[in-house]
């Protein structure tokens, strides 16, 4: 086999067009209708089975004479919804038969499903939510993580009847690892291995965050194809959004290579994100109707908002213990005169951040605590983490390849920026740790030979039996807690050297002052707008609250500055400063960013909405307060404001991107020409 044709086969792999198939799975039957005459002018060719209606005869009939009248308003309600808007459901009885309509639009037409009601439909839907009541109330008492999906994991067996039910989570390369197995033989068949990023690829997790809820009731089935093939209007059929859609047969070889017959995929998706998955398995078809259906996307729907609440009491947990040796360190760290003496407190650090050693640039000198390592080939790490670009915090669990046998020990680094000014920075060090990954099954795909001469296709692995990996060359993998600790060193760093710089300039305690406070209106500056930020977002984590950012430039201060000269425009700036910050409330922060440009944080409000019109009321205030004249010397001068606002947490969580995002949204004010406010939400949106 040359080495081209299994490029080629690698390649189709990871580009298969699994979302438009051509053809769907026999559970159902769907019918793609022109969105002007609502006639069928594609179907599934299995009509005869469910309708007894040859797929031939019902070309060009319209819905509502196929199915009665009372089908308009559903499709009249799908035209109303955007295109690939979530489905709309409505039961319909045909003859003597049952079944549920699902219906979406797009510009191929619209895609209606059908899928037959259960008999008992009413005392299913009853059981349900029963269950579902039952399952809310045990969610209540449960703060853990692996309690939670150990929970939902036993709930969705019992109301799926599947075999097995397992607990998918992603890594950072997209390979997962079952974290949670519950299964009806009580048996651990998968738990704590590995799958490759491969077995789920790229075009697959997309349709899985689009469309969160996938089935296969009979991994045997013969697919049904459309008819006609072509879709009339856009040759392709898109399928992304419907149920019925085939799956790829590279992943049902996949599966009968596991020895599974039906499954059921969930996706799990705290905070928009995919970040794993609930996997049902079964020895035997299974089919799961709408109803049960919609009870699993709840329930994965809940659980996945639970999860984040879950995540992020772990996370600050884990943070709260990082924190407290931070400020260990940073309290004798600002209170002491010698500079050097203060940084030594960076060894008692490297338990906390699981390191063997912290290096630090700073102000032109190099400091290093820990572990011995030469220094040249510090900076040499230093200017290949350059190299890739990174102008932010950068980590990694082992070294660029160029230099992974000039390390000596080193493997896994966490690189934190000081100053983007200056080459000032700090990197955390830590040594390889060896460690075991157990797969399932060895993860290298087999490439297989067709009978075209030159061509070759992918193989899903014919065994899952477990397959142990050593890994070599890697540390412990950086987590957010250990981001988030090191961005709050920094800022202690950065403040600390700020007081520095003061007592150097002039050994008068007012420069530490001026280090955090504007000169020329005695406000905070950019720096400890850093700092409150960090605080009032920290405050919102633990109060579950929130507010704003608001970024405020001046409308017509430059003609003033040109006309009137830099003594003018500094008393313009005193005078906004003073008239704005007795607007203020003592618990926010208003703030001089630089030139003609103001920063506000307000804090305290329980939901985004009270945020908003808390961050509305500031901003007319401030608009109001402009509107009156400033007087310098003979002089009446005007001033207007644009503002832009971002919501915390809600926007970002992020200090710099709040800050970032808050001054995008002025500038779209900026471009009316006139002073008002604009909302980040609202320029996305």
């Amino acid at each position: 086999m040359s080495s081209s044709s299994a490029t080629y086969g690698l390649n189709n792999c990871d580009k298969e067009p699994i979302h438009v198939p051509g053809a769907i799975q026999p559970d159902g039957l769907l019918l793609v209708l022109d969105p002007d005459e609502f006639t069928i002018i594609q179907l599934s060719r299995n009509t005869d089975v469910w309708l007894g209606l040859a797929p031939e005869s019902l070309l060009g009939m319209a819905l509502p004479e196929l199915l009665g009248e009372g089908v308009l308003v559903f499709l009249l309600k799908i035209l109303t919804n955007p295109f690939n808007d979530y489905p709309t459901l409505q039961p319909v009885r045909y003859r003597d038969k049952a079944f549920v309509m699902r219906g979406h639009h797009n510009e191929s037409g619209i895609l209606v499903e059908m899928e037959p009601l259960p008999h008992d439909d009413q005392l299913l839907t009853y059981r349900l939510f029963s269950q579902l009541s039952n399952f809310f109330h045990d969610l209540e008492r449960v703060g853990d993580p692996d309690r939670l999906l150990e929970l939902t994991a036993r709930q969705v067996r019992e109301v799926t009847g599947h075999e097995s039910v397992m607990v998918y989570r992603f890594d950072a390369e997209w390979n997962g690892q079952i974290i949670i197995e519950d299964r009806a033989d009580g048996e651990q068949r998968f738990l704590g291995q590995h799958f490759p990023a491969s077995d789920i690829p790229a075009q697959a997790r997309r349709l899985y965050q689009i469309n969160r809820i996938r089935r296969i009731s009979n991994v045997h089935y013969t697919p049904v194809p459309l008819l006609p093939v072509e879709n009339p209007r856009t040759g392709e059929l898109d399928m992304t959004y419907t149920q019925l859609r085939s799956v790829s047969p590279i992943h049902r070889e996949y599966m009968r290579n596991m020895g599974t017959v039906s499954s059921l995929t969930m996706s799990l998706m705290p905070e928009g994100r995919l970040w794993g998955m609930i996997v049902c398995h079964g020895d035997k078809p299974n089919y799961l109707s709408q109803p049960i259906r919609t009870f699993c996307k709840m329930v994965s729907q809940v659980v996945s908002e639970n999860l984040q609440l879950a995540l992020n009491r772990e996370f600050d947990h884990r943070m709260s213990r990082l924190g407290r040796a931070i400020d260990r360190f940073n309290a004798p760290f600002q209170a002491t005169l010698d500079l050097e003496t203060g940084l030594a407190g960076l060894q008692e650090l490297l338990p906390a951040f699981e390191s063997d050693a912290v290096f630090l640039r700073l102000d032109g000198l190099c400091y290093h605590f820990g572990r011995d390592l030469d220094l040249d080939r510090l900076l040499a790490l230093r200017e290949a983490i350059r190299k890739k670009g990174r102008s932010g915090m950068a980590s990694s669990e082992c070294v660029p390849d160029a230099l992974r046998h000039s390390m000596e020990w080193v493997c896994g680094y966490l690189f934190v920026p000081l100053s983007h000014a200056s080459d000032e920075y700090l990197i955390f060090l830590r040594s390889e740790r060896p460690r075991e990954i157990s797969w399932a099954g060895e993860p290298d795909k087999t490439i297989m030979q067709t009978g075209q001469v030159g061509e070759a296709r992918i193989s899903p692995r014919q065994s899952f039996q477990a397959w142990t990996q050593k890994i070599r060359g890697q540390s412990l993998p950086w987590e957010r807690h250990h981001r988030a600790g090191a961005s709050r060193l920094r800022r202690a760093i950065n403040l600390r050297m700020a007081s520095e710089m003061s007592r150097l300039r002039q050994h008068d305690a007012k420069m530490a002052h001026l280090a955090t406070h504007d000169a020329l209106t005695g406000l905070p500056n950019r720096l400890l707008v850093d700092d409150r930020l960090e605080r009032a977002l920290s405050r919102a984590r633990r109060e579950r609250s929130g507010g704003a950012v608001l970024f405020l430039d001046l409308n017509g201060f430059k003609p003033i500055n040109d006309q009137y000269g830099h003594d003018t425009g500094d008393a313009v700036l005193q005078q906004v400063a003073e008239r704005l910050e007795s607007i203020v409330r003592d618990s926010d922060t208003f703030a001089r960013f630089g030139g003609d440009e103001f920063v506000f944080v307000i804090t305290g409000y329980l939901s985004m909405s009270t945020a908003r019109v808390g961050a509305e009321a500031m901003a007319s205030k401030l608009l109001a307060a402009l509107e009156q004249p400033f007087k310098v010397e003979q002089e009446q001068l005007y001033v207007g404001a644009s503002i832009g606002i971002a919501l915390y947490p809600f926007d970002s969580e992020d200090p710099e991107q709040l800050i970032k995002l808050a001054d995008q949204a002025m500038y779209t004010v900026k471009e009316t020409g006139r002073s008002h406010y604009h909302f980040v939400a609202d320029v996305c949106s």
